[in-house]
Parts: C-alpha cells; sequence; structure tokens
C-alpha cells in the first residue's frame, strides 16, 4: 500500500513542479508516476478494479492540483511575475509602401552587407541592396518592394 501511496504522491509533485517549470517533462514524469502507482495497486490488489480507482483518483487530483495552482498561482506576488498581466497593442513591422516608391532616390543610413537601412522620404526602411555591399551615404534607387523589405541598388 505504501509503495501505492509514494508513487502517486511523487506524482502529485512532479505535475506541482510541472507549473513552474513548463516544458511537460515534469508533467509527464507526474502522469507516470500514476500510472506506476496502479500498476502497484495491480500487483497488490489484482483484478481491474483497484488498478483503475488508482489511476482515475490519481489523475483526477492531478487536474485539481493544475487547477488549483494555476488560480493560485495567477493571483500571488510570485505568480504575477510568472504570468501575463497585460497586452499590448501595436504591430511588430511598419507599413511598407506600394510599388508607387519604385524608381525613388535615397540614400543609406547604414552599411549594406547586403541588408541595412535607407532614408527615402524623410522615412527609414530596411533595404536589401541587390549590388551585395554598399557604404553609409550612398545614393540608391528603388527597384522594388518584397514582403518585408524594399530592394535598392547603387545610383
Amino acid at each position: 500500500m505504501e509503495s501505492i501511496l509514494t508513487a502517486v504522491f511523487f506524482g502529485y509533485i512532479l505535475i506541482l513542479v510541472e507549473g513552474f517549470i513548463p516544458g511537460g517533462v515534469f508533467g509527464m514524469a507526474g502522469a507516470f508516476c500514476i500510472a506506476v502507482g496502479a500498476y502497484f495497486a495491480h500487483q497488490e490488489f489484482g483484478g481491474f478494479i483497484a488498478p483503475t480507482l488508482t489511476f482515475l483518483i490519481g489523475a483526477l487530483g492531478g487536474l485539481i492540483i493544475v487547477f488549483l495552482e494555476f488560480k493560485w498561482l495567477s493571483r500571488s506576488k510570485f505568480g504575477k511575475n510568472l504570468f501575463l498581466s497585460s497586452s499590448t497593442d501595436g504591430v511588430s513591422n511598419k507599413k511598407l509602401p506600394g510599388k508607387e516608391i519604385v524608381g525613388c532616390q535615397g540614400k543609406t543610413l547604414t552599411e549594406h552587407k547586403p541588408e541595412g537601412i535607407v532614408l527615402l522620404d524623410g522615412k527609414n526602411y530596411d533595404a536589401y541592396c541587390e549590388d551585395g555591399f554598399l557604404p553609409v551615404g550612398e545614393s540608391i534607387i528603388v527597384t522594388g518592394v518584397d514582403d518585408f523589405r524594399i530592394r535598392v541598388k547603387k545610383l
């Protein structure tokens, strides 16, 4: 009987650790320990009722631990450092101009090896230089627009 309780107890401890160190390894190890407890119940009591009840009660206990852990952690001082408590609105990339920018002239603000930043109409854009290397301050012309950058070449 002690081996059953020990296996389930270690399973609960590992499931509890999974809440603090996510990744799935500790949770899977905890589920394995609960399954081992069910195996020990089969060895000790035989049949299928004792191992089935051991596994189901162990799994229900694991779910309760996870539920309480996330409810408690999300409200605790320690948990507030682990969970997101606010969101931000915005975009990660500036909207690039359309095909109308092809043929515009500008200059490089950084070295292009072959990527860098160019100044076009007072705005900075990420650009890819078709000529390869370009030094700072070089005059360029826009030859095309990709999904996330502008293609340029030396003027």
